[in-house]
């Protein structure tokens, strides 16, 4: 008789793979431990260890998004709600524990209410993420990027910024955060021409040996002790190894399911950027909507496509910055598997040189729908928060949101009408709470629109067979399965490698780290120095940038390199991956003036030797232009140290491409992928 310790949630799961246990017990079962099917359950039991880990991965992330958008919206008792029973909150106040967190942040940002006062202002945006498990898969630890906006309307306008270092942990069954720690780097009244810095460094929970093995590898031996099917004791049959694959299984197709939602909707914002409204149109399922702010709805690919010139037309003109940097992505795949709700934060620069520069931020409830094996775009609903005159800031400036075009008319009224800024609203999130499970804590005024998806869960879905599921009544058909769902399980823990090398990079230049800096490549890896040429091999990287940046870094001097948004795609076989993220940068000499750059990084990676390391990058820069005064007053960097390098280190290869000529040009940027749902080609495809 098999001795089971299933609990309560394991039998749940159990019973909703009945159906392909029974097919299994119908067909052929294996009573002894044969060396196949011996082999095989040693690979099951590594699997079923590996799985959370991966799963943990997300969940971490996803735990930090949803901290970001509470806060925004001074949701303040789900923000204290995600912290851990024995949890600490290091802000500037002093060591805070969860009920403290609690009354901080309701009486002295809430004024003692729950959500914002009208006029209030406060993004407070989490990015830039490096994930690194315990190697028992129960605790973690992550580094980000945290940037504030500050302040309300007719009163003050500043921003905050800095890194956090986080702890994480896995306390009966949910993840939470255990500790926040907050590392202040820059801080500035907007009317002033750049930032205050501080002098002090931000220490690294993790090195570079540990950034591209963000799950450290368990044996094929071990156990899974964590959101597990069963455990049974001696040899299994095929009957229950394949129940247990089941769960497996579909625990790593909703796992690659986020990931590729993830990829649509940044891919969505890198099209937005360059106004290439045909790519834009193309991500839309054929009944698909688009409703931006009180412009109304659109209905179908060619209303969407038609809607889209309300926006200007095809292409950025010259000296036009329409950038719209993604944030805090959300992804929620339904139990269906083929259905999928996301929640953002975008933000907007956009304006043209020598006109009138704009900051916006949106956040936005999507619906996707997966159709034929792809993702596609069901509803787009961006909500405007604010529209605010850059050079004046969200202290002087506040726009209502635009009504419908009159030239390019909707086919629907807007479902909602509601006012932005600084009027204060609240765009219903699609989630229930990461960590208690229930409905968003709204302010009692607030009136969640009729019609609105269900909220969903953050934490990892139910498994449950789907039509896509093969029954199992062979070892063959095992054997078939279990390979796979391990590749899959691979290639979603590479993703998050992937992200950890590229965002890793941005944390180590800003601290002029080079050594460390340097081990984030692999052997024979070769990165572009821009303006310069392109040097290959890790050795001649690291002596590239020593050569180029000679003296250490000034605390004096702000550098921020926040690489966000990412596109991720990993090979089928999970050796290599290749990686579109954006650089969001900031900074400057303390008290003196500073700088806004914007570029997107085109970057591949590759497994060595059991460690994930960046194998090529290239940074195409977009604009450089001063913080006070908006992105539509140019600058344009010096190149006389650049032409002195090349004299006196040569690199091994020329820059690939021309910068004769910078911003306010406007050059098609490289992207290393089609369209993910039409297939079609861009200005310039990477091979």
């Amino acid at each position: 008789m098999r001795k089971s310790r299933t609990s309560t949630p394991r039998l749940r799961r159990l019973l909703a793979v009945l159906t392909i246990a029974a097919a299994c017990t119908a067909g052929v079962i294996v009573r002894g431990a044969g060396p196949d099917l011996s082999a095989m359950q040693q690979r099951v039991d590594r699997l079923e260890a590996l799985t959370p880990r991966v799963e943990a991965l997300s969940a971490i992330k996803r735990l930090q998004h949803a901290y970001g958008h509470y806060a925004e919206l001074g949701l303040w008792h789900d923000f204290a709600d995600l912290f851990a029973d024995t949890s600490i909150g290091h802000y500037t106040t002093g060591a805070l524990d969860r009920e403290q967190i609690r009354a901080l942040f309701l009486k002295d940002v809430g004024g003692g209410q729950v959500g914002l006062k009208d006029g209030r202002i406060y993004p407070h945006i989490s990015m830039q993420p490096v994930i690194t498990l315990a190697p028992d898969g129960k605790s973690g630890e992550g580094r980000w990027h945290i940037m504030a906006m500050l302040g309300g309307y007719q009163t003050t306008a500043s921003w905050a910024g800095g890194v956090y270092e986080n702890e994480y942990v896995l306390e009966r069954g949910v993840w939470k955060i255990k500790e926040v720690r907050y590392l202040p780097q820059y801080s500035g009244r907007y009317e002033a021409p750049g930032w205050t810095t501080t002098k002090e460094p931000t220490p690294f929970h993790y090195d570079a040996s540990r950034v591209g093995t963000p799950v450290v590898d368990v044996p094929a031996s071990a156990r899974a002790t964590t959101l597990a099917l069963s455990t049974v004791e001696g040899p299994q049959t095929l009957a229950t190894l394949a129940t247990r694959m089941a769960d497996l299984a579909a625990r790593a197709q909703h796992l690659s399911d986020e990931i590729e939602v993830t990829n649509l909707q940044h891919a969505y914002g890198y099209y937005l950027d360059r106004k290439m409204w045909d790519d834009v149109a193309d991500l839309f399922a054929s009944d698909g909507t688009m409703e931006i702010g009180l412009q109304g709805v659109y209905v179908g690919q060619a209303s969407i496509r038609r809607g889209l010139n309300a926006f200007g037309r095809t292409g950025l003109t010259e000296g036009e910055v329409n950038d719209h940097i993604h944030l805090q992505t959300i992804v929620s795949v339904m139990s269906d598997a083929r259905s999928a709700l996301a929640r953002g934060t975008d933000l907007g620069m956009l304006g043209s040189t020598g006109g009138r520069p704009l900051w916006t931020q949106s956040i936005y409830e999507n619906e996707f729908v997966k159709q034929n094996g792809v993702w596609k775009i069901k509803a787009l609903h961006v909500y405007p928060r604010f529209i605010v005159d850059a050079e004046q800031g969200w202290a002087k400036d506040a726009q209502p949101a635009p009504g419908p075009s009159r030239e390019f008319p909707p086919d629907r009224p807007p479902t909602e009408t509601y006012a932005i800024y600084p009027r204060f609203h609240i765009a219903p999130l699609h989630f229930d709470h990461p960590v208690t499970g229930r409905p968003p804590q709204y302010p009692e005024e607030t009136k969640v629109p009729a019609g609105r998806p269900p909220s969903t869960s953050l934490r990892p879905r139910k498994a449950a067979p789907t039509k896509a599921t093969p029954a199992i009544t062979s070892v063959g058909s095992l054997e078939s399965l279990l390979a796979a769902t391990e590749r899959s399980i691979e290639r979603s823990k590479a993703y998050h490698a992937a992200e950890n090398l590229t965002t890793a990079y941005g944390f180590y230049i800003d601290e002029f780290a080079w050594d460390d800096t340097a081990n984030l490549f692999s052997r024979d890896g070769w990165k572009e120095l821009s303006y310069v040429g392109t040097y290959v091999g890790r050795e001649r990287i690291r002596q590239s940038l020593k050569v180029r940046y000679p003296n250490p870094k000034s605390p004096d001097f702000l550098t921020i390199h926040q690489v966000v948004q990412p596109v991720i795609h990993v090979s089928a076989d999970a050796r290599s991956a290749k990686i579109r993220t954006r650089l969001f940068q900031l900074g400057g000499p303390s008290g003196g003036e500073g700088s806004w750059i914007s570029g997107i990084y085109e970057n591949t990676a590759v497994d060595e030797d059991g460690s994930w390391k960046l194998s090529g990058m290239d940074l195409d820069y977009a604009w450089t232009a001063p913080s006070h005064g908006g992105w539509v007053r140019v600058k344009t960097p010096p190149a006389a140290p650049q032409v002195a390098m090349t004299k006196e280190f040569p690199p091994d290869r020329p820059l690939r491409g021309s910068i004769a000529a910078p911003f306010p040009r406007v050059h098609a940027m490289p992207f290393h992928y089609r369209n993910p749902v039409s297939g079609r080609v861009p200005p310039v495809l990477l091979p």
